[in-house]
C-alpha cells in the first residue's frame, strides 16, 4: 500500500494555509470556463504581499488536487480499473459501466475544477510577470501547476477551450503544458524541482508524438523520483482522496477490485503497486447497493489509497522508464524496450514472496506492446491516466492487448451501457474515451456551439 508519508527521492507539494486567499482568487476574473460568479477583480496591489502571492499559487494546486482524485475515480470505471458496486452516488446510472452521456464533463464537476486550476496557475504567471518582483521559487510553482493542469485536461478531454475562447483540438492543452514545463525548468531551484518539470514535459511530449524529446527528458529523471500532490483532508473537506472515499467502508463501498485485471493479478504476484484486501468485517464484503443484472457485488478494498488524505502522484521515475520503453518499441527495438520494462518490474518486491517480481517475456513486437501496456497500467493504476492511454493507443492503432476485462459477461448492464461517450450527440456509436466540455461552458461561451449543437 502507499503510505501517506514517503521517503527516498519522493517529493511532495506542500499545501499551506490559504483558504481565504483561494476563495478570493477563484472568484476573480475566471470567466465561463471556471463556472463561478465573478465578484470583482483581484487588484495587483494585493499580490505585492508574498503571502498573497503564495496563496494565489496554492489556489491552483488546491483545485488541481480536487479534480485529480475525482478524475481518478470517475475514469477508473471507463478504463475498467475498478468494477462498480451498484451505487451511482448522484451520477447517472450508466457511469457505473463507464458509459458517459454526450455532454458528460467528468464526475462531480471535474471540468470546472481542473479548468480553475489551469486558469489560476496561468493567471498567476501573467500577474507575476507584470509585477516583476516574485521569487523564482514561487514562479516555478505557478509554471508547474499550470503544466500539470493542462496535462490532465489534455489526457481526459478531447477538445480544448481556453478562457472563453473557441473550441479547439485537445492537443492545445499539451502544447501549453510543454511551454509551462520548459519555463519551469529554466528557473527550477533544486534538482528535484528540475525532475518535476522534466517528468511533466516527457509526459506531454508523448501526446505530442515527440518521442525523441520524450525519451530524452525521461532519461534525465531517476528511477526513485516521485512527485505527489498533497491531499490536505485535515484542512479542507474538498481535498479528500475520492478513490479512497468511494471504495472504503466509510461510507460508500461503491467500487471493488473484484473482476478487474488487478483482482487475480495481485493474488498471483503480490505486486505492491496494485494492493487490495478483503474487508476485515465480513458484513462489508458486499458492496453497498445492487448492480443491475448482477445483484450484490463482492467487495474488495483497494489499498493504493488507504486514507482520506492519501496523496496523489503526478509523475514518477518508473513511468519515465516506460516512456523510454515505448519510444524503443516505436523504433522496433524489442530487446531494449523489454529491458526497460523489466527494469521497472523487477525493482518491485512481491508482498507474496518477498522476492523481485518475475520479468515479462515477449516473443515478438506485438507481445512486447502488450507487456508495455500492461506494465504501464500497473504502474499508473488509479492515477487518472489509463483512460487517456487507452484512447491514445486506439487512435494510433498500436498493436498489443490492453488487458480490458470482459465485464459484459458479468452483467448485461455493460452491454446496454457501452463504455466511453457518444462522439455525436444522440448516436450511440462511435464512442470516445474522453469527457466533453461542460454544458455551462457551452451555454455561456459565445465562441463554441451550445448543447444543441
Amino acid at each position: 500500500m502507499y503510505p501517506t508519508k514517503r521517503a527516498s527521492m519522493t517529493t511532495r507539494s506542500g499545501i499551506q494555509r490559504r483558504v481565504w486567499t483561494t476563495v478570493a482568487v477563484l472568484g476573480a476574473l475566471c470567466g465561463s470556463a471556471c463556472e463561478v460568479t465573478n465578484p470583482g477583480p483581484v487588484n495587483d496591489e494585493f499580490l505585492t504581499l508574498p503571502e498573497s502571492q503564495a496563496g494565489f499559487v496554492n489556489g491552483a494546486q488546491e483545485r488541481l488536487v480536487e479534480a485529480a482524485t475525482y478524475l481518478a475515480y470517475g475514469s477508473a470505471y471507463v478504463a475498467r480499473e475498478l468494477f462498480p458496486g451498484g451505487t451511482p452516488e448522484g451520477a447517472q446510472l450508466g457511469v457505473l459501466a463507464g458509459s458517459l452521456l454526450w455532454n458528460d464533463a467528468g464526475l462531480s464537476n471535474s471540468y470546472p475544477r481542473i479548468q480553475q486550476a489551469r486558469w489560476v496557475a496561468e493567471e498567476s504567471i501573467r500577474r507575476f510577470k507584470k509585477l516583476g518582483n516574485v521569487s523564482p521559487a514561487l514562479m516555478f510553482q505557478a509554471y508547474i501547476w499550470a503544466g500539470y493542469a493542462n496535462r490532465m485536461l489534455g489526457e481526459n478531454w478531447c477538445e480544448s477551450v481556453i478562457d472563453s475562447g473557441p473550441l479547439e483540438p485537445g492537443v492545445k492543452y499539451f502544447e501549453r503544458a510543454q511551454q509551462h514545463f520548459t519555463d519551469a525548468l529554466a528557473i527550477a531551484p533544486t534538482a528535484n524541482d528540475r525532475y518535476k518539470a522534466l517528468a511533466g514535459r516527457a509526459q506531454v511530449k508523448v501526446w505530442l508524438k515527440d518521442w525523441t524529446g520524450a525519451a530524452a527528458d525521461a532519461a534525465t529523471v531517476p528511477d526513485a523520483f516521485n512527485f505527489y500532490a498533497e491531499v490536505d483532508f485535515s484542512g479542507l473537506v474538498g481535498q479528500r482522496n475520492q478513490v479512497y472515499y468511494a471504495t472504503s467502508s466509510t461510507p460508500y463501498r461503491s467500487a471493488t477490485v473484484r473482476f478487474t485485471y488487478f483482482d487475480q493479478y495481485y493474488t498471483d504476484t503480490g505486486d505492491p503497486r496494485t494492493p487490495w484486501i478483503d474487508f476485515p468485517n465480513v458484513v462489508d464484503r458486499l458492496c453497498v447497493g445492487s448492480l443491475q443484472g448482477y445483484g450484490r457485488v463482492p467487495c474488495t478494498y483497494q489499498q493504493k489509497y488507504p486514507e482520506e488524505g492519501s496523496d496523489f502522484r503526478l509523475a514518477g521515475g518508473r513511468e519515465m522508464r516506460l516512456i523510454e520503453a515505448e519510444a524503443l518499441l516505436l523504433a522496433g527495438n524489442v530487446p531494449a524496450a523489454m529491458a526497460k520494462i523489466n527494469g521497472v518490474r523487477t525493482s518491485q518486491i512481491s508482498k507474496k514472496t518477498g522476492q523481485p517480481l518475475a520479468p515479462w517475456t515477449a516473443a515478438n513486437i506485438t507481445e512486447a506492446w502488450t507487456m508495455l501496456k500492461r506494465e504501464r497500467g500497473i504502474e499508473l493504476w488509479l492515477e487518472a491516466r489509463r483512460m487517456g492511454d487507452q484512447r491514445r493507443w486506439a487512435d494510433s492503432s498500436t498493436p498489443g492487448s490492453i488487458d480490458l476485462p470482459d465485464f459484459e459477461t458479468r452483467s448485461p448492464f455493460f452491454t446496454q451501457n457501452p463504455r466511453g461517450r457518444e462522439a455525436v450527440q444522440g448516436q450511440p456509436q462511435p464512442r470516445l474515451l474522453c469527457y466533453n466540455i461542460s454544458d455551462t461552458e457551452r451555454n455561456t461561451n459565445p465562441n463554441i456551439p451550445d448543447v444543441a449543437g
